[in-house]
């Protein structure tokens, strides 16, 4: 069923309707197998199987009728490779959004993981959407051990862990591709108090007439990226190896800053910044 929904004199048209969407997300993969429908058919809908499975689907939607659905499955055959029997990548056909799960590179609308099951797994989450504005990620539905399995959602842009079994998590977004924002993950495990304090402390950001100024007092900084509110970068500043950067050419307007400091260690910090 298609929905079509009014934005000033912009007409677009939801080619995913709730009730269809286990039929669509399943329709927009390649490397389909009698598996892989068992796989993906929830378990209310699925032929009787005996292989072990422990599945999550997750909705990505907004206000304005844009939908994606994919799968992250544990099951018995399964491989942390590709797998043809069990992995779907998507075509990328909703022209509005997608929404996907990244394994070697491969943009997977249903994804089969290796036996047994180990909470410190962590699955990247890239999406794509020509739509700027607010946006939901949300548990359509779990079975298995997952059922009473812990699941967060790691925002890199804001240093977010959210628990979706709690409720749904809404961001804001720019239009594009993201790949590196998102991650799937079973325990709320980082950094230890004490050394996220000492990163955190190490890293000061100073603004004055819209010049913005980044200085670790420990570590050499590797990299810095700036972003708005809404995940659109700005700034892309790479191989500093100094303790100082000055940003200059940021738009001449007054907002909200995200600033992703990368040091040569690894350790990373996003600070929030007022540009003024």
């Amino acid at each position: 069923m298609k929905k079509t929904f009014i934005t000033g004199s912009i007409f677009m048209i939801s080619i995913c309707s709730f009730a269809q969407s286990t039929t669509n997300a399943f329709n927009d993969v390649v490397g389909v197998s009698e598996k892989n429908i068992q796989f993906f058919n929830p378990s209310k809908t699925s032929k009787p199987s005996f292989l072990e499975k422990h599945r999550i689907w997750l909705n990505m939607t907004n206000t304005g009728g844009a939908f994606k659905q994919l799968l992250i499955g544990y099951i018995e055959g399964a491989t942390n490779g590709y797998d043809s029997d069990y992995d779907g990548i998507s075509l990328n056909a909703n022209p509005f959004l997608d929404f996907y799960s990244i394994n070697q590179g491969s943009n997977l609308v249903i994804q089969g993981r290796a036996l047994p099951f180990k909470d410190s797994d962590v699955v990247p989450l890239g999406y794509r959407t020509i739509i700027s504005g607010e946006f939901t990620i949300s548990i359509d539905e779990v079975d298995g051990m997952l059922t009473n399995q812990a699941v967060y959602l790691e925002d890199k842009l804001t240093n977010v862990l959210h628990d979706l079994k709690e409720n749904s998590y809404t961001f804001t977004t720019a239009v594009g591709v993201f790949n590196n924002r998102f991650a799937l993950r079973y325990t709320n495990k980082s950094l230890a108090v004490d050394e996220f304090k000492t990163i955190k402390d190490a890293v000061s950001i100073g603004v004055k007439d819209q010049i913005v100024s980044i200085n670790s007092s420990g570590e050499n900084i590797d990299k810095i990226m700036v972003y708005d509110i809404s995940g659109k970068q700005l700034s892309n500043k790479e191989n500093i190896r100094d303790r100082q950067l000055i940003i200059h050419d940021l738009p001449s307007t007054r907002e909200v800053l995200l600033v992703k400091v990368f040091l040569e260690n690894g350790e990373s910090i996003t600070k929030k910044t007022l540009l003024k």
